[in-house]
């Protein structure tokens, strides 16, 4: 390169043109950035208006320029590679300043487009000194001629009307020179570095490698940048053809979710967000000196645009489009990957408008019964990402999506579940107030309603029945109950007592007779149907839950219920099974085995040790060691387990690790065996660590034991993956002495142990009762807060008259993650709260 200090008069000098080429982004500077600028060159017309011209000037920054495709002998042509935005602003404010000067000195204009920004002999686009990118070329040609009606909504224009505003601002009738000044600043006293790249250099490389002080390039920026940097040739018709539609369809925050959501149906959950210009870039390395392949692959950006686009502004009257505006109004952006990939079949004729449209209807089933159940979010990205990569054209998409999202494991909840949830679950606390009411507006649609339900009205929000405080008129109205408060913590939240209403704040507290009056009057048939009541008690709230349910079931399909995979159980036959498929000369771990049955590699090794089992010889440690604690079954076996291995075909390095390529993985397990769902398990072993069952004490393998025979091996790798956890954060446990094996998580608080919940080989006990006696937790209200995160899972409610005893719930419940990462999340706080 060859650099050297100059002017914006110099840089602009003589018939010549600078570039800004398509692969850089539009025009960007903001108030923010002109505000910097303008105090700048003020600072500098402060100097001249002392006579201070020997002052130093201001450094502004650098401009990289290359020689164009258009340079010739007598025409100068350069692509600005680095500098465009500081470059289009100065060419901005030069424009502000002759429109200004020019309204009482007509003259000045020639003056100022003759030397700065016209090629005055030149034809067309040559006569511009300055050629932006196609996105804002309109809106600055129409600057630098004068036609201002070009210039709105563009930030060229935005910017434009800056300077004027400051310059009228500035302008003083006293002084004739004031804005002449500024035009000297803005030529002579702003200096600039100016760096001219070789012929031959890659300018598109020295571009992405510049780091200077102009704005922050986006993904997307640099993936466009990128994409024209491929196509030397064919830029200018492909931009035109795909890329410009594509920016008219989607905003700056639609763009970058476009470019991740393309990565997403290309590489499933293996594509990060935060990479999304690296995944993109290693897509165009592949198609480099191909043309037509970067063609077709922006191509293809141009038609997900348009999926995309629909997804987010879903505007015809159709089934379809109906689905795409709930997901759209539940912000449910983890699934438009999926929603792409079947508008994509549906282009292609893969599918059918009603099979699409089947296929959306379970999809949004899957996210409202989960909401009611209190299921987690926080797997739903992994969950339809995998989705997205697992569909094929050349299957039913509607049964393929019901049936992906049915497994146990992923907890769509039946039936039977849902109308339990809806009958006990504080609903209220669900998800977001807009979900909330999407609920209540879709069940209000089954009875198809003359007054029509608008989520954008303000005033329509979710009013509860029986109210939140009760009042001397309201425990009349619930006299019949054993406990009124009670009855109240019960159900007040529960959807059983939920509705719309646009007269909340009228609503409130007033007693019922006078609610239903004002219920009455509302055209939400849900409401009317409150209003024919004459008393609203238990009885009544969960009469109308079991309706609730009943539109529920209706309205939102639930999964297959037959073989739903998974599920709880006490059998270990599907690791027995394993065992007998593993092929000649190989070995498995404890950990792909307990991936592979859903569990973890302590209880697995465990179980091993005391049952007799097809080459349990030949699981191993992760790194391939033979568990210290091995030992045969047979107490007069006295074979050295390692000549056996030998024997068998395994080798053996130096110290002792067993050749990793003849190790069977979960998913080759998985495969052996002809299982669905193989491609969600690993390949390979993530680490070498934890999986070494053989270092466990006498009353740790007796609980262990007593787990696996009564709670099966998924319950038993959830808990012992609890039982990890706590011990990761520095944490002890405590293994029970009594014939009935426990454990418990702990803490010592002046000398005394101070534990959470209790582990029994078929239940999980929160021992309020002892919790009572220990500080902090003597306090009421920190342990109705443990039961109330506790409660947060679903299928838990742990009633609050229960604060000072001994409740429990099913072990077999921390197989659901969602119910796993509620109660870790409650153990961290309870160690939080202790210290």
């Amino acid at each position: 390169m060859k650099a050297n200090e100059t002017t914006l008069r110099k840089l602009i000098k003589g018939e010549q043109q600078l570039l800004i080429p398509l692969y850089q982004r539009h025009y960007a500077w903001e108030r923010e950035q002109l505000l910097q600028l303008w105090a700048d060159v003020m600072a500098q017309v402060d100097v001249l208006a002392e006579n201070q011209s020997e002052a130093p000037s201001h450094f502004l920054g650098s401009i990289v320029l290359a020689p164009g495709p258009d340079l010739a002998p007598g025409w100068d042509q350069w692509i600005v590679v680095d500098g465009q935005q500081r470059l289009t602003t100065l060419m901005l404010a030069l424009c502000a300043i002759r429109d200004h000067i020019a309204a009482e000195d007509p003259d000045y204009r020639a003056r100022i487009d003759n030397l700065h920004l016209l090629n005055t002999f030149e034809k067309g686009e040559r006569r511009y000194r300055l050629l932006p990118t196609q996105v804002d070329r309109a809106a600055f040609k129409a600057c630098v001629d004068g036609e201002l009606d070009g210039l709105a909504d563009s930030q060229i224009g935005n910017a434009y009307q800056f300077f004027k505003t400051m310059l009228v601002k500035f302008d003083d009738p006293a002084d004739p020179h004031d804005i002449q000044r500024v035009a000297t600043v803005l030529l002579d006293r702003l200096n600039l570095v100016q760096i001219l790249v070789e012929k031959d250099d890659n300018a598109f490389r020295i571009f992405e490698s510049i780091n200077n002080t102009g704005m922050r390039l986006s993904q997307v920026d640099l993936i466009r940048n990128y994409v024209f940097m491929c196509l030397p040739t064919t830029g200018q018709h492909v931009y035109d053809a795909f890329w410009r539609p594509i920016h008219k369809r989607l905003d700056a925050k639609s763009m970058d979710q476009l470019m991740y959501l393309v990565l997403v149906l290309r590489q499933g959950d293996e594509a990060q967000f935060n990479a999304t210009y690296r995944g993109h870039q290693r897509l165009l390395s592949a198609m480099a000196g191909d043309e037509s392949k970067v063609e077709a692959y922006v191509r293809e950006l141009s038609r997900r645009a348009r999926h995309l686009e629909r997804i987010l502004n879903p505007s015809m009257e159709s089934p379809i489009d109906d689905r795409l505006r709930f997901l759209n109004a539940w912000q449910a952006s983890t699934a438009y990957a999926l929603v792409m990939r079947l508008l994509e079949f549906l282009e292609d004729d893969h599918a059918t408008e009603d099979e699409v449209a089947e296929a959306l209807l379970y999809v949004e089933s899957f996210l409202v019964r989960r909401l009611i159940a209190g299921v987690t979010t926080g797997n739903l990205n992994r969950i339809f990402q995998r989705l997205t990569i697992q569909l094929s054209p050349d299957e039913p998409v509607a049964q393929a999506v019901r049936e992906a999202l049915s497994p146990a494991r992923l907890y769509w909840p039946s039936d039977a579940q849902l109308r339990e949830e809806i009958r006990n679950r504080a609903f209220y606390w669900q998800g977001r107030a807009a979900q909330q009411k999407l609920v209540l507006r879709r069940l209000e649609e089954v009875l198809k309603s003359k007054e029509a339900v608008d989520l954008s009205d303000k005033k329509i929000t979710i009013e509860h029945v029986l109210p939140q405080t009760l009042t001397p008129e309201w425990l009349t109205e619930l006299s019949e109950a054993e406990d009124p408060d009670l009855m109240h913590k019960q159900l007040v939240h529960t959807l059983g007592n939920l509705t719309l209403s646009g007269y909340n704040s009228e609503l409130g507290n007033i007693p019922f007779m006078k609610k239903r009056e004002l219920l009455g009057h509302s055209g939400i048939a849900m409401n009317q149907e409150i209003a024919i009541l004459e008393h609203w008690g238990k009885a009544e709230i969960l009469e109308r839950a079991n309706r609730l349910a009943d539109r529920a079931i209706q309205t939102w399909p639930g999964p297959i219920e037959a073989d739903r995979g998974p599920a709880t159980s006490r059998d270990w036959t599907l690791l027995y099974n394993a065992l007998a498929a593993l092929p000649p000369s190989t070995w498995t771990s404890y950990s792909a085995l307990a991936e592979l049955i859903g569990s973890h590699p302590v209880p697995v090794g465990v179980h091993l040790a005391t049952v007799t089992a097809l080459n349990a010889h030949r699981v191993l440690t992760k790194s391939g060691q033979i568990s210290p604690g091995f030992r045969w079954l047979d107490p007069n076996d006295t074979r050295d387990v390692r000549d056996v291995l030998l024997a068998e075909g395994i080798k053996f390095d130096e110290a002792g690790r067993a050749n990793p390529d003849q190790a069977v993985s979960a998913r080759e397990l998985a495969e052996l065996l002809g299982l669905p769902g193989a491609a969600d398990l690993a390949e390979t072993e993530l680490d070498n660590t934890g999986d070494d069952p053989g270092s466990l004490d006498e009353r740790e393998v007796r609980f262990l034991t007593q787990l696996n025979e009564q709670s099966g091996p998924q319950a038993a790798g959830a808990v012992q993956k609890v039982l990890d956890h706590w011990r990761a954060a520095g944490h002890e446990i405590q293994y029970g002495s009594a014939a009935a094996a426990s454990c418990a998580p702990y803490i010592k608080v002046d000398g005394k142990p101070i534990a959470p919940i209790r582990f029994y080989t078929k239940v999980v006990e929160v021992p309020f009762g002892t919790l009572k006696k220990r500080p902090p937790f003597d306090a009421l209200v920190l342990r109705d807060e443990l039961r109330q995160r506790l409660n947060g899972a679903p299928g838990l409610d742990i009633p609050v008259a229960k604060l000072e005893l001994y409740p429990s719930f099913k072990i077999t419940q921390l197989v659901n993650e969602s119910v796993y990462d509620v109660v870790v999340a409650a153990l961290d706080w309870f160690a939080v709260q202790v210290h």
